[in-house]
């Protein structure tokens, strides 16, 4: 398999052209940099652009906040003894309006990469032909594009929107702007990724892996068309993605390497998609680049600069002993905070050995058949704290803060699992349940561990569908996301999952209060109901 060690350096206007290996970095004078004298070459606008991608890094989202805010408000994770504050506020939804870290600042952030896309998306569309190709400027634009567009999707799906800002200068970063419901800031997510969709290649160079493609901005359009609950639209996204043939399940069938075909090579293909060594593989549609080389981690809430890549989200979730260890895979069933144990979904005949159980047990989380480098078994911590999140952990313990395994947004799986909901949902119960069982035939080869689902009415396909994604994609925020739409649309009692959520009140986060007292176009009264 490949073993990628390629990044995108994101820093506002240095470009790295990268391979394997040692980089050089070619920088400007950040003192005199306007849009006069700045956008005068193609490296410029590059440059641009990777400053828009750099707030994504940051420790107010994908470098530790986003994990929190997500994971600890679904079903997925039980406390430990290290667990409170704003955490603790997560888990038993007693969040409010301001004082949540994990809640004010991923927005503040999210907004901070907007105005960096709104400020690339004005320069480099007004550089003229001697200095940038239409083809760069086309690519450019269409990154910034997605960017934005996938920062408001998270502003859509998570407080049901907010301020539209679409023209911002430099400095504008807290101007004032009314509040946009969530129909018209996914309204505009369309329009970008669409835009997106159209603008960026399928794939790139070694040079520029990580950047966002066609094939993401298709994929978050399925998103935000399920959200919206246009279910043709996002089968048609979905399918899209898929029928092209640029991804691939690790281990499935159109792995170029080869099928996994036994339980072992299957657990082997399904753990690179979370590895520290591997980035960029066949089943990434779309993952945050981090690195450790690269300045190490920065503390800071609002640095947006892209020097500090790495993330610490490996030593919050990970293994009791050896890290912050803020949280485990939810395994107690006396745990108040949530239906049925994540630990407890996963198929099985009862054993505890490789082959008695859904292959992703052993793929996912540390588990009493481990053994952790030279640390030798896990047994005796399992004994006392039981499974530890694998995901996006190191098979060593975790010994540094700074480390740099990628993140998923959305991967392969995640897209077939949304086009089987948007089939099941179609009324083309038969073609969803096909989907879903790609997804088990790939963990279990064999199908003697998950035979192939057999669903032949709506409902119970789309219990099914419940359950693959739940077990496929656990650990990789989305769970929040699935239930809250299940929710809305009916299909589900939320609180049978999730008892401490409260309806009509917890479906979004409150708007951070530190906005409505900035923004002279919003008041209290466009706080979200119930804050």
């Amino acid at each position: 398999m490949k073993n990628l060690k390629i990044f995108i350096i994101i820093v506002p206007f240095i470009l790295m052209y990268s391979s394997c290996g040692d980089s050089f970095l070619n920088k400007v004078d950040n003192t005199s940099i306007n849009s006069g004298s700045f956008y005068q070459s193609e490296s410029d606008a590059i440059a641009s652009v990777n400053a828009a991608y750099a707030p994504l890094q940051n420790i107010s989202l994908w470098g530790r906040r986003i994990h929190f805010m997500l994971d600890f408000t679904a079903d997925e994770v039980d406390p430990t003894g290290n667990t409170q504050g704003p955490p603790q506020e997560l888990l038993q939804h007693t969040f409010g309006p301001s004082g949540n870290e994990h809640i004010d600042l991923p927005w503040l952030m999210f907004y901070r990469a907007i105005a960096k896309t709104n400020i690339t998306i004005r320069n480099v569309g007004a550089m003229t032909d001697e200095l940038i190709s239409n083809e760069m400027k086309t690519r450019v634009i269409g990154e910034a594009k997605f960017i934005r567009g996938l920062c408001y999707y998270y502003i859509a799906v998570l407080w049901n929107g907010g301020p539209l800002r679409l023209a911002e200068d430099d400095t504008d970063l807290e101007v004032s702007t009314p509040r946009s419901d969530g129909i018209a800031v996914y309204g505009q997510v369309i329009k970008d990724m669409t835009d997106a969709k159209a603008f960026l290649p399928a794939t790139y160079g070694d040079s520029d892996l990580g950047r966002a493609t066609s094939g993401a901005a298709a994929s978050l359009l399925g998103k935000v068309y399920l959200e919206m609950g246009n279910m043709p639209s996002a089968e048609a996204e979905f399918m899209s993605v898929i029928d092209k043939g640029t991804y691939y399940l690790m281990g499935g069938d159109r792995d170029p390497v080869g099928k996994a075909t036994t339980v072992e090579e299957a657990i082997a293909a399904m753990r690179m998609n979370h590895d520290f060594g591997v980035k960029n593989i066949g089943e990434t549609v779309f993952e945050i680049q981090f690195s450790s080389n690269f300045g190490g981690l920065s503390w800071s809430s609002t640095s947006e600069t892209g020097r500090n890549e790495a993330t610490i989200r490996p030593h919050e979730y990970g293994v009791d002993g050896s890290s912050f260890y803020n949280c485990k895979p939810s395994q107690d069933p006396t745990n108040q905070n949530v239906g049925t144990p994540l630990a407890l979904e996963f198929e099985g005949n009862g054993g505890t050995d490789i082959g008695d159980r859904d292959p992703r047990i052993e793929a996912f989380f540390f588990t009493e058949n481990d053994t952790i480098g030279t640390r030798g078994p896990y047994i005796d911590i399992f004994n006392t704290s039981g499974y530890a999140w694998k995901k996006y952990q190191s098979s060593e313990f975790v010994s540094n803060f700074a480390n740099d395994c990628n993140h998923d947004v959305i991967r392969y799986a995640d897209v077939v699992l949304g086009a089987a909901e948007a089939k099941i949902r179609n009324n083309k119960v038969g073609e969803g349940v096909a989907l879903i069982n790609q997804i088990r035939r790939r963990a279990d080869p064999t199908g003697a561990i998950l035979p192939d689902v057999t669903a032949t009415t709506e409902e119970d396909a789309f219990k099914a569908l419940m359950h693959e994604r739940r077990v496929e994609l656990c650990g990789e925020q989305v769970r929040r996301i699935d239930l809250v739409r299940w929710q809305k649309a009916g299909l589900i009692d939320i609180t049978e999952f999730i008892p401490k959520f409260q309806k009509n009140k917890n479906e979004y986060f409150p708007i951070p209060q530190s906005e409505i007292d900035a923004n002279e176009e919003m008041a209290n009264s466009d706080q979200n109901p119930g804050y």
